[in-house]
């Protein structure tokens, strides 16, 4: 098969370097506008594998529209999109017109209303296939399969430093994964949840933090809401009788504390202030401060961890019954791979090869959450999945204690 990975970045390049491994991924092209920065990392990847020489790295500004278009005539079966999301949207319409399959890492509801044109074209479209959004939907379904009715859907997923590393010292217990930008934003943006069958929106995400414990490594966290409730998986999978659903961040305890104190000192406010003649708003400056201080630095002894547990809840043979799904990941001392990137990176690269290989034979926008529905589909991905030591422990509570 032959692939496009577009945007050879942090998770872009784990992508290429896991499809570069397949054998049945017989051609690949690594498109970045930063044509240095492709060329470099297949460069290193062809010193340590000569299944290497499969990839062109490749200059494409994904802005222009018309370069895409002329290179998916190139006949790809699928595109990895591992771009920023706000270029999704105009990258999966070029990929509809043209024919071609496409995966991304994440993007908003908006590429639902692409469903009817990829349908038309004979296109599978799967959007947000990563960790979180992703592989919690696939698991979702997965689980949601097996219950006569679904009356919750819970979720808790988290990166943090493992303990004992130069990272979860930090004042925050906390290094980025992907933007600090990203990290304000999420604790500033509403969320919205279901609960008694209503959607309810949460305002102000750190007052009620939940003290959650797994097993160690990990052991004491605490989480707290994040993200809205996965609507278009409920819809996609037609729940009828989900009354309860929502996600929560997992970090360390003190998270929440800490950061009511930042902002309650105004440090989150966009509104800009005069220093020394110069404006700038403190979210700004505080946005600088975490992207120069708070970056992993695996060279000097950081090390991350993945940890998420689905909770799928509902009715089966009459009786109440529960389905979780538990998952530790920890930073590849092999490959320097980290937690996020083995979690994300893998779940992408393995559904890709899936719909090139013509497994996922669904068409338009699919949640990911139906490749766990489709148990044939659930048990490949999972095989795959294994085969990369990513494996969830499985529990099952028939009645409902």
């Amino acid at each position: 098969m032959k692939i496009l990975v577009l945007g050879i970045g942090r998770q872009g390049s784990v992508v290429l370097w896991d499809l570069m491994e397949r054998d049945d991924v017989t051609e690949i092209v690594a498109g970045d506008i930063n044509f240095e920065r492709a060329s470099q990392w297949v460069a290193e990847l062809k010193q340590i594998d000569s299944r290497a020489e499969k990839i062109e790295p490749m200059r494409i500004d994904v802005s222009n529209i018309g370069q895409i278009r002329n290179i998916l005539n190139r006949g790809f079966d699928v595109v990895c999109d591992c771009l920023l999301w706000h270029y999704t949207i105009p990258v999966a319409k070029a990929c509809i017109d043209s024919g071609v399959n496409h995966v991304d890492l994440y993007s908003t509801d908006e590429i639902y209303e692409l469903d009817k044109s990829a349908k038309d074209a004979g296109v599978t479209v799967i959007p947000s296939c990563g960790l979180d959004p992703g592989l919690d939907h696939m698991l979702q379904g997965y689980a949601a399969r097996k219950l006569d009715k679904v009356e919750k859907l819970l979720l808790y997923c988290g990166a943090i430093p493992q303990k004992g590393t130069p990272a979860y010292n930090t004042p925050l217990r906390y290094r980025i994964t992907w933007t600090f930008a990203g990290v304000i934003d999420d604790l500033m943006t509403p969320a919205t949840i279901l609960k008694d069958g209503k959607e309810v929106e949460i305002v102000d995400k750190l007052s009620d933090p939940e003290i959650v414990i797994f097993p160690e490594p990990v052991g004491e966290t605490e989480a707290w809401w994040v993200a809205s409730y996965p609507k278009k998986l409920i819809q996609s999978l037609g729940l009828k009788d989900v009354s309860e659903s929502w996600s929560k961040t997992v970090r360390w305890r003190g998270w929440c504390e800490a950061w009511r104190q930042l902002i309650d000192l105004h440090l989150v406010s966009e509104e800009p202030i005069k220093i020394k003649g110069t404006e700038i708003s403190p979210r700004e400056f505080l946005n600088e401060l975490g992207e120069k201080y708070l970056r992993y630095n695996f060279e000097a002894g950081d090390r991350d961890l993945v940890i998420e547990r689905i909770d799928v809840i509902g009715k089966k043979d009459g009786a109440d019954a529960q389905y979780s799904y538990l998952l530790i990941d920890f930073y590849d001392e092999k490959k320097g791979l980290t937690a996020v990137q083995r979690t994300t990176c893998f779940t992408n690269s393995i559904v890709c090869q899936m719909i090139g290989r013509g497994e996922i034979k669904e068409k338009g926008v699919v949640d990911a959450g139906l490749i766990g529905w489709n148990t044939e589909n659930a048990k490949k991905f999972f095989s795959e999945l294994k085969k990369k030591n990513i494996v969830f422990t499985e529990s099952v509570t028939e009645p409902l204690e």
